[in-house]
C-alpha cells in the first residue's frame, strides 16, 4: 500500500475489507442493542426514507442513504474508525471530551450512571484507542436514555470524540461488559451501582491516572 495512503479512510477500508464495513452497515450494532434502542435505530431509517420518498426519491435509494446517514451519526462511525488506528485523537481532546461529556450526562437525571470499559481505568491510551460507555437509565427514564444516546453519538461524531456507548440495565450490563478491568464510574447518582461494581475507579481519580500517564 502506498505510504500516502496509510491511516486515511481508503488505507483502512482496503486493510480491513470490505465485509466488515459493510457488516457494520448493515447491523449497526443491532444484535447488543436493547429492544428500545433498535426501534429509534429503525423509525430513523423509515422517517429519512419516508421524507425522501416524498421528493420522489426511489425507495431503494432513499434506504441506502437514510441507513447510511444513521450509521454515521448513530452508528459511531468515527469510533469504529479510530478503532482501525486512522484518526489519532489526541490524549488531551480525548480527557477534555470525556469530561464535558460527563458533565452533560449529569444533567440529566433519567441517566441514573455512566460507566466506561476497558484498559483506560488504568490509564491506557493510543491512537486506536476509543471509549466504551454504557448508560444506565433511571427507573422510568429509558426512552429518554434511549434517545439521548442517539444525541450522544451524534455529538461525539461532530467533535471528533471515539465514542462507543449503548443503553443497559445494571443486571445486563454486568452481564455483557468485561471484568478483567475495574470500571469507570464516569457519574453515578447516590452510589447506586454499588451493589454491582463495589471495586471501581471513580472519575476523579481516573483523571488523575489518565493525566499522569498520558499528558506531559
Amino acid at each position: 500500500m502506498p505510504e500516502r495512503l496509510k491511516g486515511t479512510f481508503i488505507g483502512e477500508f482496503c486493510r480491513y475489507g470490505f465485509m466488515i464495513f459493510l457488516s457494520a452497515w448493515i447491523l449497526q450494532g443491532v444484535r447488543i442493542t436493547n429492544w428500545r434502542e433498535v426501534v429509534i435505530r429503525y423509525a430513523i431509517d423509515i422517517i429519512l426514507m419516508a421524507i425522501m420518498i416524498s421528493f420522489g426519491v426511489h425507495w431503494a435509494l432513499a434506504f441506502f442513504i437514510a441507513h447510511s446517514i444513521n450509521f454515521t451519526f448513530n452508528g459511531q462511525l468515527f469510533a469504529m474508525y479510530t478503532h482501525m488506528g486512522a484518526t489519532g485523537v489526541k490524549a488531551e481532546k480525548f480527557l477534555k471530551d470525556t469530561i464535558k461529556m460527563s458533565k452533560m450526562i449529569e444533567k440529566h437525571k433519567f441517566i441514573r450512571a455512566s460507566i466506561a470499559y476497558g484498559s483506560l481505568s488504568r490509564g491506557c491510551y493510543k491512537r486506536t484507542s476509543d471509549i466504551d460507555i454504557r448508560l444506565i437509565p433511571a427507573e422510568g427514564g429509558w426512552w429518554a436514555t434511549a434517545f439521548y444516546a442517539v444525541w450522544l453519538r451524534t455529538w461525539a461524531f461532530f467533535v471528533h470524540y471515539p465514542l462507543d456507548m449503548y443503553c443497559y440495565d445494571p443486571k445486563v450490563v454486568v452481564k455483557k461488559m468485561r471484568s478483567d478491568e475495574l470500571p469507570v464510574m464516569v457519574n453515578e447518582r447516590d452510589k447506586c451501582m454499588m451493589q454491582w461494581y463495589p471495586e471501581r475507579v471513580e472519575f476523579d481519580e481516573f483523571i488523575k491516572i489518565f493525566t499522569e500517564a498520558n499528558i506531559k
